[in-house]
């Protein structure tokens, strides 16, 4: 037999060709899912064609190491045919198995026997390319191992480069360690087929053919300018992404900032606009010993416009309504939107006959008949104002005051203004009363648990449900967060209530586990007195541990603005809830002082975009583009996205295109008592039921808004 030695530096080298070429078609697989459709189709055919001639130039190389006792020669149809079929197979291979969403076994295996069968087709016909006078012996248990090597190196590669392509965290360090594996199992392969290789005694190889040193020159420069490439369109390509990546964080961040002091609807002042304002003119008028006027103005009727031609025409009315009344103000005015179609004007230096003259105009406009969506509407306003010195000195007191004459027009009859009088003052509800009757709702079990659905983006698949506090007043029926959350959180009051709403959320959660519906997570919000409980950690590990709750089912939501009040602790706490497996999401996303650098700091897997969004997002493409590019964002930063308040399939459609993955909102349902879920999944066709439990209510109130436990 010839005797045969081996050059190690050709072989280190080969495995370096293998290394890179490994990478390169990883990295290229990774840019699949954040490219367009013909930028996904180029970084596939590219990913396939590197790896083909990566693993072709190390098999020559590789064949080049081999040292014989003569020059050796190769044949140029063969050496050609071995690159084409690497080339085509891998290329085949990377299209099968990478592009899609989910990877099949099915997929998975056919993709890997196609490229293994290109690797060893690849490395036999390369052998087949010397130029020898006699032919190769081979020992074909070691044949049959190389063959196995290459099925297994080629599933690896292949599951690694569609496992890895949607990392974000890590990626680079993941990438290389990837890549060392692939290129390790490559040349296994290789090394192996050529071990089972025996040569003839020979004095001298076939005349004609491809010269060592031309082979070598050619592999070189075709291996050096392929990946060289690569490497720098890769690069472009990252910087490119990069750029794009932080102007749009720049301009979302503009935006934002402009969506924490304007109403995203109407485009009027918010409340924390208005309060700076009014701040403002507050100052002002302590210098200048000048009057100035807080006026509420509020739709009359308005609920039944939306009840009566759905929630779209109801917008369109208060954009109108917005319009016609700026039109009215002067330019030190400032109008702005409290929420639903409850309004704030602020009248700087006025006097009564100024003010007369501005609110009767203003409410003569407002009646002018308005045509929506084909509707003919006529709508009327009341409004109720205070002066700054003569009914308050603070800022509270002239709200409360105008407030409360506002409502004395609505007592009164409607589509009129008055100003503030002491008398009015009884239209308020007596707080000491009402505070009496909270601080002992929890001991009398008037506290319920809702719970509203949330579901599988572009499915009907329930995901989990957000648990939602409700009071159920002795007197005045099931009471909305928003008319006694603000006072349990002054009183105290929210520390043992959330301590209640947490164990009667994780009980609930094992009572559906307990009838198979061990999938379904649970989501609560914790108010900014809760996130600040120094035993909030233990208070909900315990309850997860008493109800044998995976962490992973549980979902905390916290506002922005929650979180960054003391970022320190909000990082500490988060990071221990993270670490348990609990989920942590960024909820009312959008609606304070956003920062989305913040989201690299928090460790939230979960961002849910407030329901603002959504419902200006279909007339309003500057917002559509927002809420594009959040879910861009997030999807970079691994959050999963959440969109609440759909209402309408338009919405649904156009947040499952853009990527969401779970929806919530009216459209699918209301947020419902525990005992009426079962109906809820009857009406969705469920092919389980479950038995409710708990007391059942006659008195089922519609809830008009979210809001959190």
């Amino acid at each position: 037999m010839l005797n045969v030695s081996w050059d190690p530096v050709l072989i280190a080298i080969s495995y370096l060709v293998a290394f890179i070429a490994s990478f390169v078609a990883l990295d290229s697989a990774g840019k699949i899912p954040l490219s367009s459709r013909k930028g996904a189709m180029f970084w596939r055919v590219a990913g396939g064609v590197t790896l083909g001639i990566g693993i072709w130039s190390m098999h020559f190389i590789g064949m080049l190491s081999m040292k014989m006792p003569m020059i050796m020669s190769y044949h140029l149809g063969l050496t050609l045919a071995s690159m084409g079929v690497a080339v085509l197979a891998s290329t085949l291979a990377i299209n099968i198995a990478v592009p899609a969403k989910t990877l099949s076994s099915f997929r998975l295996i056919l993709a890997t026997l196609i490229l293994s069968a290109g690797v060893v087709s690849m490395h036999y016909v390369g052998m087949a390319a010397l130029m020898l006078e006699g032919s190769i012996m081979w020992e074909w248990r070691i044949v049959l191992l190389s063959m196995l090597i290459a099925v297994i190196a080629s599933g690896v590669a292949l599951w690694l480069a569609f496992h890895l392509r949607d990392k974000r965290k890590g990626v680079f360090i993941n990438r290389i360690a990837a890549a060392l594996v692939m290129g390790a199992a490559v040349c296994a392969m290789h090394y192996t087929g050529m071990y089972a290789a025996h040569f003839h005694e020979m004095t001298r190889t076939l005349p004609g053919g491809i010269s060592e040193l031309g082979l070598s020159i050619w592999v070189s420069v075709t291996t050096l300018c392929l990946l060289g490439m690569m490497l720098i369109i890769s690069l472009v390509d990252s910087h490119r992404r990069t750029s794009r990546l932080t102007d749009n964080l720049h301009q979302l961040n503009r935006q934002l900032e402009l969506q924490a002091r304007f109403d995203v609807l109407t485009g009027l002042a918010n409340r924390h606009q208005m309060d700076i304002r009014m701040q403002d003119c507050l100052r002002s008028a302590l210098l200048t010993k000048k009057q100035f006027a807080v006026v509420f103005l509020d739709i009359d009727h308005f609920k039944r416009v939306n009840d009566t031609w759905g929630h779209m025409v109801g917008d369109e009315l208060l954009i109108n309504v917005a319009q016609r009344i700026t039109g009215r103000l002067a330019q030190d005015m400032t109008l702005a939107r409290l929420g639903g179609d409850a309004l704030i004007l602020l009248v700087p230096e006025c006097d009564d006959e100024k003010l007369d003259s501005l609110l009767t105009a203003l409410l003569e406009d407002v009646r002018r008949p308005l045509s929506i969506c084909g509707h003919a509407l006529s709508i009327t306003v009341s409004a109720g104002v205070s002066l700054y010195p003569l009914h308050g000195e603070t800022l509270h007191e002239l709200k409360l005051k105008a407030d409360a004459a506002m409502h004395h027009v609505k007592q009164e009859g409607r589509n009129s203004w008055t100003v503030y009088r002491t008398e009015m003052s009884t239209a308020v509800p007596a707080e000491p009363a009402f505070l009496q009757k909270l601080s002992q709702a929890l001991e009398r079990d008037q506290f319920e648990l809702w719970y509203q659905p949330t579901y599988y983006a572009g499915q009907s698949t329930i995901h989990g449900f957000e648990a939602l506090l409700r009071w159920r007043h002795p007197e005045q029926g099931v009471l909305l967060p928003n008319l006694f959350l603000p006072s349990l959180e002054q009183t105290g009051l929210i520390i043992p209530v959330g301590n209640w709403a947490i164990e009667a959320a994780c009980r609930q959660l094992h009572f559906w586990t307990e009838q198979g519906f061990s999938q379904w997570t649970l989501s609560f919000n914790l108010s900014p007195v809760q996130f600040e409980q120094q035993d909030i950690f233990q208070v909900i590990s315990s309850m997860l541990q008493k109800y044998s709750l995976a962490p992973s089912r549980l979902i905390l939501e916290v506002t922005e603005s929650t979180a960054l009040k003391n970022l320190d602790r909000s990082i500490e706490l988060l990071n221990a809830f993270n670490q348990a497996g609990v989920t942590v999401s960024i909820d009312d996303f959008g609606t304070g002082y956003s920062n989305l650098l913040m989201l690299s700091v928090l460790p939230a897997k979960e961002l849910k975009i407030d329901k603002s969004f959504v419902s200006s997002m279909m007339g309003n493409e500057k917002s559509r583009k927002l809420v594009e590019t959040i879910i861009s964002i997030a999807r970079n930063m691994e959050m999963n996205v959440v969109a609440e308040g759909i209402e309408t399939l338009e919405q649904q459609t156009v947040l499952t295109d853009l990527g969401c993955d779970y929806l919530q909102g009216f459209l699918f349902s209301r947020p419902l008592p525990a005992e009426q879920v079962p109906w809820l999944l009857l009406q969705k066709n469920s092919d389980k039921q479950i038995v409710p439990i708990g007391k059942i209510h006659t008195e089922s109130p519609p809830i008009s808004q979210k809001n959190h436990a």
